[in-house]
């Protein structure tokens, strides 16, 4: 059983439904695999996930995957 905090709890299963690009409708999960693997910059993150390839061509999603990459999200 998940002994967390029930805020945490709720913050994790949003967390799942989290947008990273909006565009494509990529989720923050699909984004911290490709982190999770080995993507090390947003070039690897869009190559592995099709980040930055939208309308807005990275303009909303590269400053969330840059706060993924540090550790910040």
């Amino acid at each position: 059983m998940d002994d967390a905090p029930v805020s945490e709890k709720h913050a994790r299963i949003l967390l799942k439904y989290k947008p990273v690009c909006i565009c494509n409708a990529i989720k923050h999960p699909r984004v911290a695999e490709a982190i999770a693997r080995g993507a090390r910059s947003v070039e690897d993150v869009a190559r592995e996930t099709g980040c930055t390839s939208g309308s807005c061509h990275g303009e909303r999603c590269v400053p969330v995957i840059l706060e993924m990459l540090d550790g910040k999200r």
